[in-house]
This record gives C-alpha cells, structure tokens and sequence, in this order.
C-alpha cells in the first residue's frame, strides 16, 4: 500500500510537470491537451476550459492569451482583462491589425508586425506566438527558433524543454534540437540530465541528449539518496544526477544511513555501500537502523551486531540486545544478563538475572 501511494505521489508530479504546472497566489496549474490550453485549479476544477490556443506566464497577476486571433489577459481566475504591452528594455513588442511587430526603444523598427503575440523578453530571448505554435527570438529581432512548438520551457545552463502535439524533446539556445521530439515526458534533474518516458517505460538523457539509460524502468520516483527504480517487482537505484548505482535487483532498498542502505530480498536483509556495491548478501532476518556506525542483526531468532562494512562485531547469539545509556550493550542470554562494549567485546559475561546501570 505505501508503495502505490508513493507511485501515485510522483505519477501527478509527472503529469503536472507535463502540463507546465505554474503556481501564484491562488494555486493554479495551465492545461494543455489537443492543441488548446486551459487553468485548473489546485483542486483538479476547471477554472478555464482548454480553449485558448496560447496561455502565457503569468505576470502581476495577468497572463496573456490568444483565442480565436485575439490577444488579450486573463486573471488567476480566468476572468477577462485588458493587455498592457511591454514598454521596456532594448526591444518593444508592438501591434497593428491584431499582428505583432519588433522595434528597438529608440521607435527603429526591427520588424514589421507578423506574429499573433510576442511575449515578454527574459534572458535576451521572448517567445513568439503563430497559429497556435510558438518560437524564440532575440532582442534583435532574429528568430532563434520558428514557431514549431507547442510548449517552450526556459533555458536551464543552455538547454530547454519543448513539447510538439504530445510529444516532448530538447532544443539548446540556439535554436538547435538536440533531441527531437519523441518522448512523452521529458524531466529536468540535476547536472542537467533528464528522466524521460516512452511508451509508459523510464530512462535517462544525460546533458548531451544522449540516453544513459534506455527508457525500461515501470517508475522512477525521487528519494532520499536519489531516484528508486522499478522493474518486474524489484527495486533499484540511480544517484541525484541519474547515473545507475545498480539495477533492480531487490524487494526494497532502505534509506542510505551512516553511508551503507539495508536492502531485502527474499525475506532477508543484506547491505551496499554508498556506490550500491553489494558488501554483504541478503543473509539476516532483519538489520536494524544504524547508529555511530553499528546496526543489531537478527538471525535464526538470535541478535548480534555488525558494523557498516558488513563484519559481525557480534554474532547472532543473544536473545536480545539494548543500547545503555553508558554506551554500551546489554545482552540477554536465555534467563541471563551481560554487558558488551560496543567494539562487541563482553565486559560482564551474562551470568546474572538483572543488571542496572546506575
């Protein structure tokens, strides 16, 4: 149950992030579903049905729109509202006949009016809106990238996402795809990799386009330690940037604690180093948390201790083991009681019935 419910969190991360989920004040997310765009609320209702062939940013409160060839703004709840242009920077955006033109702040003209919308410059760079697509200029009035697109994220070191239809691919800021349009989600993670999906199946872009990782994982969802992976019921794990520590191979993988994770398989419990190398095979009942470096293992109902580089400081031999409060360990042996540093060796052999540590 808590697996699914887990699958089911990042499933809607998925798809909001595929539906360029923007948020302000009210919690809104912009739509997009056969060539249209739309705003939702957070609660999953329809603020604007999808029918507006553009929704821009959103910008003190008023996004830009474009329906039926006319531009004009929204509010966050979907009302109607009128369009300042911007009046700023080195290139103003300027409309005649319900056409968009370029021209520089000293009134040259850069060109003559020929877009449905020009939005707002960012970074050296505005989107340009033509029957119902999009694309890049400069502030010189060059077209970076022609209105191919459905979808342009912003530039992240160089490189952004685009959506063509429905399917999604990377274009740098030249213009140039580096990967065309094939995937049906594309997601940005660190050192500018990407997880994406095809055919409901997940893989790995590394920061050239190339794929690291084919697309063949049932679900990849973010963790701890970095991003678990998921194949034919087992459980495997890439690092923070989506490079594979190793492959589905177990029931579960734990947190990483003290640099070592506590996998299971089988019913039983082994370690991997911090590199996901394999330092002790799934071989106990259970492994407990570890702490300063020392875990409690059980094993044929018996309790030891090992230390993370998988050796037993303790055998399984007690029938139970406690943390003192003078850092060390009482053990139990059958109707006994003994005391164990915690370097594992016995300070007091169990031969008592009670022992308490003032």
């Amino acid at each position: 149950m808590k697996t699914k419910i887990i699958l089911t969190a990042f499933f809607t991360m998925a798809i909001l992030f595929g539906l360029s989920a923007q948020k302000n004040d009210k919690e809104w997310a912009r739509v997009y579903v056969s060539g249209k765009f739309g705003i939702i609320s957070k609660n999953g209702n329809e603020i604007v049905k999808p029918e507006y062939d553009m929704i821009g940013k959103f910008d003190k409160k008023l996004a830009p729109v474009i329906k039926d060839g006319e531009v004009f703004a929204v509010n966050e709840l979907g009302q109607r509202a009128p369009l300042v242009p911007e009046g700023k920077g080195k290139a103003i955006p300027y409309s005649e006949d319900k056409k968009w033109g370029l021209k520089t702040d000293k009134g040259v003209i850069l060109f003559e009016p020929k877009y449905d919308f020009i939005g707002k410059f960012d970074g050296g760079k505005a989107q340009v809106f033509l029957g119902g697509k999009i694309g890049l200029i400069d502030e010189k009035g060059k077209e970076l990238v022609n209105t191919t697109y459905n979808l342009i994220s912003d530039f992240e070191k160089g490189k952004a996402i685009v959506l063509k239809d429905t399917l999604y691919g990377l274009i740098d800021d030249k213009g140039v795809e580096i990967i065309s349009p094939v995937y049906h989600l594309i997601q940005r993670i660190k050192s500018n990799n990407y997880l994406i999906m095809k055919n409901g199946l997940w893989g790995v872009l590394n920061s050239n386009g190339h794929e690291t990782v084919s697309p063949k994982y049932s679900a990849i969802f973010r963790c701890k330690d970095g991003y678990k992976t998921f194949l034919d019921g087992k459980t495997g794990m890439l690092a923070d940037d989506g490079l594979l520590m190793f492959e589905p191979a177990y029931d579960d993988v734990g947190n990483k604690e003290s640099n070592v994770f506590i996998i299971t398989l089988d019913g039983l419990y082994g370690l991997l180093n911090k590199n996901g190398k394999q330092i002790l095979p799934p071989t106990y009942n259970f492994i407990d948390k570890f702490d300063g470096g020392r875990a409690f293992i059980l094993k044929n109902s018996l309790w030891g201790l090992i230390n993370t580089d998988g050796v037993e400081l303790i055998a399984p031999q007690f029938n139970a083991i406690e943390d003192t409060k003078d850092n060390c360990y009482k053990v139990y042996k059958d109707d006994k009681q003994g005391i164990l540093n915690k370097e594992g060796l016995v300070i007091v052999q169990p031969v008592y019935h009670d022992i308490s540590i003032y």
